[in-house]
């Protein structure tokens, strides 16, 4: 009950927050005063503030049905580091990729291992300030597929890496930390694991860990 009512406490105050500002929005809008074409971006980005929020939420709630089949990890990321590319460049970020040269299989949805990936690699992005390198690493250990995701941010400190996918923790000046919370749920849906270490002032690296599964093996199925 007392993590139902922090979690609670820690969405109101989430999405509170953007519908005062909307509120405030409006009624200059009504006050017949002068149109500024910014209140409307404002306001746009607020709501969709609001429906990430609501969005990670649900997927944290009752389990969800999906469809799952058998994917190479590499052509994932791949497409994931071509979605990302344009963002890292604006921050003077370049991302170096090793996929090596044989098919890393897993067993899951697509959707959502990617946007494991995303959500990892854009924290990355947003805490190199001063830019530099993003090094993606993936092989297979023994029976497992091992993607690591390294940055040469600030660091973290350990008593930050000890809440590291709590619900509404966060170093981000505007992040709710569900993003990390979300995806420590997929990995874990997906019987995998995500470890992180890191060392102030050289970086951090994420290290997902995902079962291997060939395409003709015979999926265990769980309840």
């Amino acid at each position: 009950m007392y993590v139902a009512g922090q979690l609670a406490a820690g969405i109101a105050h989430e999405i509170r927050n953007p519908l005062t500002s909307l509120k405030g929005f409006l009624q200059l809008l009504s006050s017949g005063r002068k149109n500024n074409g910014t209140y409307y971006d404002i306001m746009k980005s607020e709501l969709t503030r609001i429906e990430n929020i609501v969005s990670e939420m649900l997927m944290l709630s009752k389990p969800q049905v999906y469809e799952l089949s058998y994917h190479d990890t590499r052509h994932v990321m791949r497409e994931t580091v071509t979605l990302l590319e344009t963002q890292a460049i604006l921050h003077s970020i370049q991302i170096e990729s090793d996929f090596g040269p044989d098919p890393l299989w897993i067993y899951g949805v697509e959707s959502q291992i990617k946007q494991v990936f995303i959500n990892v690699i854009k924290n990355a992005i947003e805490a190199m300030t001063d830019g530099g390198a993003i090094r993606v690493h993936m092989k297979r250990v023994d029976n497992s597929v091992r993607i690591r995701i390294m940055d040469e941010g600030p660091g973290i400190e350990d008593s930050q890496l000890a809440k590291m996918g709590q619900p509404f923790y966060t170093t981000k000046d505007k992040g709710t930390g569900l993003g990390l919370m979300v995806s420590y749920k997929i990995v874990d849906n997906h019987q995998g694991k995500i470890q992180v270490y890191s060392q102030l002032g050289s970086g951090t690296t994420f290290e997902i860990l995902l079962p291997f599964r060939y395409p003709d093996t015979t999926p265990v199925k769980t309840g």
